[in-house]
């Protein structure tokens, strides 16, 4: 593999691939604000590619992830988390509402890798004092309509209000509107994958982005996204 380079969110959740948060990651900490600002880009994003010329690929840019791999598709990873939860959350919840087996079953093996013969793992593991929660109502088929009102003793609040602001702005999509953001999201809407080693190394360069088309950038650091967003080449 590069030690950096473009991938669509379909094929980042796709084949073996799993993410893993370790203990020393800090856990989900992103607002609604963070969550409403992503699912806007994509809404409008997604709304803006019916009216152009379909471009297979142009990519709606996510910012930058940092991975160290590890072993047989695993990988750590060091900066993403937020975005990744949020965009597993979306995932589940179209997944949860589209009408079509056909459509929630290609929806969860991007949240869940199943394999003949093995238990099914979560393609993101969030950080151990999240998990638990994510695992038990996002991440299962239907989990995302058992929603709790209240978040459990000891639960991770910030995950339950960003779960509950989802379900809300779910409320206002029609199977349509899922469907056109779902494809945008797997296919047009990409990230820059990038390789940590587990000893420092001198790396090449990022790969060179071409000039923003919009106002946009999302990073993890900031939860506040820095004025930037690109359109770049597939990978």
């Amino acid at each position: 593999m590069k030690r950096a380079d473009v991938v669509s969110v379909g094929r980042l959740f796709s084949g073996t691939a799993r993410f893993r948060c370790g203990p020393a990651r800090p856990g989900f900490h992103w607002g609604p604000p963070q969550v409403a600002q992503i699912m806007v880009d994509l809404e409008t994003a997604a709304r803006d590619s019916i009216d152009e010329e379909d471009v297979p690929e142009e990519r709606f840019y996510l910012g930058v992830i940092t991975i160290c791999p590890l072993q047989k598709g695993i990988a750590t990873l060091l900066d993403g988390q937020q975005r990744l939860a949020v965009l597993s959350m979306f995932l589940a919840f179209a997944r949860d509402r589209l009408p079509n087996n056909g459509e929630r079953n290609r929806i969860d093996r991007m949240l869940m890798r199943r394999a003949f013969g093995r238990a099914p793992e979560p393609r993101l593991r969030l950080a151990p004092e999240d998990h638990a929660w994510f695992s038990h109502f996002i991440l299962p088929p239907g989990a995302t309509r058992r929603l709790p009102h209240t978040a459990p003793l000891g639960s991770p609040r910030e995950l339950l209000l960003a779960a509950r602001f989802m379900e809300h702005a779910f409320a206002s999509y029609s199977v349509a509107d899922l469907r056109n953001i779902i494809d945008f999201l797997t296919h047009h809407t990409a990230v820059v994958r990038s390789l940590a080693e587990q000893r420092p190394v001198f790396a090449p360069a990022l790969p060179a982005l071409p000039a923003p088309s919009s106002t946009r950038m999302w990073d993890d650091l900031d939860p506040t996204p820095s004025p930037s967003r690109y359109r770049v080449a597939a990978e």
